[in-house]
């Protein structure tokens, strides 16, 4: 372990017994090693702490109660001594040149603050062996207008310079809903005019689990939404910034509330999944939505049996 390391990988860890010991492994394959690992293990219930327990003389490791995963990743920022910092979730594993090639972004450009790569989904039903890139593009410039209206995407597994979080503070830990709390931070450094650049080359691989925040629809929507209001609140946005967002945040809205409706819907609670896409279609009022909520309140059972049988279990899918 470095006493004077050059990266800090920021390694937070909840309840993935399965997955643990494989992104440790990966860490500790890097091509460059000028680095110290800081595990935060975030009140795990499972088998956690035992996976971690063989990488002990390799790492800093600090268990907390449970407080949410932007609770630990600050926790490791607070430990950090390194003058890059590097992001790794408990359960993906990076390509051995993960660290060599955007550590080197950065060391190639003083103005560069941040450097990002591509993944390579593994597991997930619907993107499985797909890069990220694919599904949710990104392309020079990433600026702070591009990635505010989702035309430029940034992939969570990152490495940026300490001095970011002078500039702009850590992770807003009042976020902590699985969906936009990465997402907050750069755009925040971004709004402060910081530096972000990208590499097409995939160098994580960006594991699917159904317990995983990439699988927590409602939360993730809530959490983005949040997001959204509380940078329209704090941050100086220019008048097309803001319109775009307060143009935005409706169509998240119902979202969520459709989210609720197939939630409701799946377990028989008619009268929530009526109330919940009542309140979706204020916001998109759409004819088909409103074919359904009659059907809800005529026939309730052969909504919810049609949307079960049409949806492959997915209850109300209404695209």
């Amino acid at each position: 372990m470095h006493t004077s390391p050059t990266i800090s990988v920021v390694i937070p860890a909840y309840n993935v017994e399965d997955y643990i010991a494989g992104t440790l492994e990966s860490l500790f394959a890097q091509s460059r090693t000028d680095f110290e690992a800081i595990v935060i293990n975030d009140g795990s219930t499972d088998k956690t702490e035992d996976r971690i327990l063989p990488f002990l003389p390799r790492i800093r490791y600090m268990r907390q109660e449970n407080r949410g995963v932007m609770a630990a990743r600050n926790a490791g920022l607070q430990m950090a001594r390194g003058r890059y910092i590097a992001l790794l979730d408990g359960d993906d594993l990076w390509e051995p040149d993960f660290l060599a090639v955007l550590a080197g972004m950065l060391d190639a450009d003083l103005t560069v603050a941040a450097a990002y790569p591509n993944a390579i989904f593994e597991g997930s039903p619907r993107f499985d062996g797909m890069l990220y890139q694919e599904v949710y593009p990104a392309t020079d410039p990433v600026t702070f207008d591009r990635v505010l209206r989702r035309e430029c995407s940034i992939f969570g597994s990152l490495i940026f310079r300490r001095s970011a979080l002078d500039i702009v503070g850590g992770f807003d830990e009042s976020l902590d809903g699985q969906g936009a709390e990465d997402l907050d931070l750069w755009l925040r450094m971004l709004h402060a005019d910081l530096k972000f650049v990208l590499t097409p080359q995939p160098l994580v691989r960006y594991r699917w689990r159904r317990d995983s925040l990439t699988s927590a629809g409602e939360s993730q929507l809530r959490c983005v939404i949040s997001m959204y209001e509380k940078f329209l609140d704090r941050q100086a946005v220019t008048d097309s910034q803001r319109s775009w967002i307060e143009a935005y945040l409706p169509g998240l809205r119902a979202q969520l509330n459709l989210a609720g409706y197939r939630k409701s819907l799946a377990a028989g609670y008619f009268n929530e999944a009526r109330s919940a896409l009542d309140r979706a279609n204020r916001h998109l009022d759409s004819p088909k939505l409103r074919a359904v909520q009659w059907g809800l309140r005529l026939a309730p059972s052969i909504v919810r049996w049609w949307a079960l049988r049409n949806t492959s279990g997915k209850p109300g899918d209404l695209r």
